[in-house]
């Protein structure tokens, strides 16, 4: 496993999401867990789950702010996160692990703050 190369996908991905793009990263057997909602199964449930927040939050980015790996394969990410509700920025910070097959993530688990989520949703 490449990590750079992999952290430089993630990057990309990131600066300009697309539900389109999703099979880049992910892998068809993916297993996503995230605050708040039940596990995402598959690249296509990420597409769809990708498709909801960005037709919500179009401008949804994230950028690394820390990256590493261990001797098992398994990454960790952390990154800010930037939308805009109701008019107004919002920056929210979160952590990725992951795990991968074939070069993708496979299983991943997101740890993030909700906060701004759950304001565009009140």
């Amino acid at each position: 496993m490449d990590h750079d190369a992999f952290l430089a996908h993630w990057r990309a991905f990131w600066a300009d999401p697309s539900p389109e793009g999703a099979g880049r990263l992910a892998h068809p057997d993916m297993v996503m867990s995230f605050p708040g909602r039940p596990p995402v199964i598959g690249a296509e449930g990420w597409r769809d789950v990708l498709a909801d927040l960005l037709g919500r939050f179009p401008d949804l980015r994230l950028e690394p702010t820390a990256y590493g790996h261990n001797d098992e394969g398994v990454s960790f990410v952390s990154w800010r996160g930037t939308l805009t509700v109701d008019g107004e920025k919002r920056t929210f910070e979160g952590v990725d692990r992951m795990s991968f097959a074939d070069g993708k993530i496979v299983e991943t688990f997101v740890a993030f703050d909700t906060a701004p989520f759950l304001a565009a949703l009140a």
